[in-house]
């Protein structure tokens, strides 16, 4: 066992305990739980095993709802944030040689923003499609899925800005 898998052991309960324990009850205009625990998938390193990262995603997002008790949508989301993972990885820095390692050793900001982005969105809209699960719901699950993801991401930076820069 290495000091990567060691953190991330760590990371992974911190968060679940992060987002069950203090960040779900957070009630931002009433209705806004910011959704933290994505941070795994941007700790999670680029070159590790995909299988892994399922299996892990798998229980992150099991966690989250045996915890909160949200029914399975927490686990459909993250299995899916899961899985497409490496496509958005291609998508935001692209399909050249020059791919970094990890989210923290690479230098180009709009591609990690870029990359953040896309993973709360895909995130968030399958999230609030589970929850609602109804045409009659769609205002919702687009506001809700604008509205969380603005705020997830804004506390995600913030986290993000405590982790040093290793270059």
């Amino acid at each position: 066992m290495n000091i990567f898998s060691i953190s991330a052991i760590i990371t992974f309960i911190s968060l679940v305990l992060a987002q069950t324990l203090l960040f779900n009850h957070f009630y931002i205009f009433g209705f806004v739980n910011p959704i933290v625990y994505l941070l795994f998938f941007v700790y999670y390193r680029f070159e590790s095993n995909q299988t892994l990262l399922i299996g892990l995603a798998f229980l992150l997002g099991f966690f989250v709802d045996f915890i909160s008790q949200s029914g399975g949508a927490h686990t459909i989301a993250s299995l899916t944030v899961g899985f497409l993972r490496p496509i958005l990885i291609r998508y935001a820095f692209g399909a050249t040689m020059d791919s970094p390692q990890s989210y923290f050793t690479d230098s180009r900001r709009i591609n990690k923003l870029i990359f953040l982005v896309l993973m709360v969105l895909l995130h968030h809209t399958f999230y609030f499609t589970l929850v609602y699960f109804s045409w009659d719901a769609f205002y919702l699950i687009l506001r809700n899925t604008f509205i969380t993801s603005i705020f997830s991401l804004i506390l995600i930076g913030i986290i993000l800005s405590f982790y040093p820069n290793k270059k």
